[in-house]
């Protein structure tokens, strides 16, 4: 079996949703961020703890809006199937944000 380096690199297109993400301007970012969290918001996570992530220094590019974390977790924790279809969608929302 095949060890990525971070979680989103396990699969393609959420990479590719992440990258993007993670190269747009802040407020495309925000805006995206309400969209994955509105996409994900009934859906079954595991263990969802937003606080806990926190306990650590802010390394991470999205780690410096607090709604793009939040985000970015809700997508990490939702099942394999849900996050590769949710990473299409960010990525269609992207190309039409950054029209």
């Amino acid at each position: 079996m095949k060890m990525f380096k971070r979680w989103y690199d396990a699969d393609a297109v959420v990479s590719r949703a992440i990258n993007e993400l993670e190269h747009s301007e802040e407020d495309v970012q925000v805006r995206c961020a309400d969209f994955i969290i509105d996409l994900l918001k009934d859906v079954e996570l595991e263990k969802l703890s937003l606080e806990d992530q926190y306990n650590y220094i802010m390394r991470r590019w999205y780690d410096k809006n607090i709604k793009v974390s939040h985000a970015i977790e809700y997508l990490r924790l939702s099942p394999v199937e849900v996050r590769r279809e949710t990473a299409l969608k960010v990525i269609d929302f992207l190309k039409n944000a950054n029209e």
